[in-house]
């Protein structure tokens, strides 16, 4: 090895800290030290994710003891059909040239007071420019998931940038990358101030500006919309640069405002299709290609109609665990893609 290969040499003297702190970033070092460029910044080719197959804790009659309070709507999907749907999924990324990773539980997953609800949510590990931000979950029985997903990111060499910790709440889920520069956060049941406080030191030092927006949400009640009153990702998706697709009724109407001013197209999901199959929890492949649950022609067309390539699966059974497409993918690597403000 040739000695001037370390940044901060001089011959006869000590390490020159001051020009190496100064001159190397750790993105700089991260594949030299890690193994891989990790990082889902924006919406640049998918090249990697990782998925957690569906267990039996997804099932449990014990839901029907409580919906209200497990946020279920009284209808239990069908496990193996389920498993068939996740499967499919796994098998288009691959036949995307999409590498798909499997994050297997390595016990029953156990929340912090027992029975762990949507285990198979692979998005609660979730990877920007260097690493990880690992959550801490809102509710009690998605508490714990953090411990499993942070054991997974470090078995296969991902670092970890930050751990939500304290009073803090702030799940993946409320975050939707919308370019290499720009990211959306929602402060909702999911996601406290302090949480979101936390963690945009990280976002933007990863390159982000955070956009906060504000969400409504549930007292006592279930409704059919809380799922996406807690998540971001439920109601708006990138597409390409400057162009989106939204779904107004579960967003406030300053994120509009705001996303118009930086010149934002905005595509508005039909209300009937939302509510029936989420196709804006989607998964952006690539600037203007796009995976998502079958059953939404409107949505599609409306795509189409500006030039977005859409690739229809059935998801519908894994979509009664409370999640989605998006919500049950782990990204891992994207290519860099667009930015809004570069």
């Amino acid at each position: 090895m040739d000695l001037t290969d370390f940044p901060g040499y001089r011959p006869d003297s000590v390490v020159q800290y001051a020009d190496y702190h100064a001159e190397v970033d750790f993105l700089d070092e991260l594949e030299r030290i890690w193994g891989q460029r990790w990082g889902a910044q924006g919406i640049g080719r998918l090249r990697q994710v990782a998925m957690s197959p569906p267990t039996e804790v997804e099932v449990l009659s014990l839901y029907d003891e409580a919906p209200a309070f497990f946020a279920y709507g009284g209808d239990l999907p069908d496990l193996g059909l389920m498993r068939e749907q996740h499967a499919h999924l796994m098998e288009t990324y691959r036949s995307l040239g999409i590498e798909v990773r499997e994050f297997v539980y390595p016990e029953t997953p156990r929340s912090a007071y027992g029975v762990m609800k949507r285990a198979v949510s692979a998005a609660a590990g979730f990877v920007v420019n260097g690493g990880a931000i690992i959550a801490r979950e809102a509710a009690p029985y998605w508490r714990g998931r953090s411990r499993y997903v942070s054991q997974y990111l470090s078995s296969i060499g991902c670092p970890i940038l930050a751990t939500v910790h304290g009073k803090g709440v702030c799940e993946g889920g409320a975050f939707t990358r919308m370019a290499d520069d720009l990211i959306v956060a929602m402060l909702s049941t999911d996601a406290n101030q302090e949480g979101i406080d936390q963690v945009r030191p990280v976002l933007e030092r990863a390159g982000y500006t955070v956009w906060v927006a504000r969400s409504p949400g549930p007292l006592h009640d279930f409704h059919p919309e809380v799922p996406g009153w807690m998540h971001s990702d439920m109601w708006i998706a990138p597409l390409d640069t400057r162009l989106a697709l939204i779904y107004p009724p579960w967003c406030d109407y300053e994120t509009i405002r705001y996303l118009r001013s930086i010149g934002y197209t905005l595509i508005e999901v039909p209300r009937d299709e939302q509510e029936s199959h989420w196709p804006v929890n989607m998964i952006t492949i690539e600037p203007r290609k796009v995976i998502m649950n079958e059953g939404s022609p409107k949505t599609r067309a409306l795509l189409e109609k500006a030039g977005v390539e859409t690739i229809e699966i059935p998801y519908d059974e894994v979509q009664r665990y409370g999640g989605g497409i998006r919500c049950t993918t782990m990204q891992l690597v994207r290519d860099p893609g667009p930015k809004v403000f570069g």
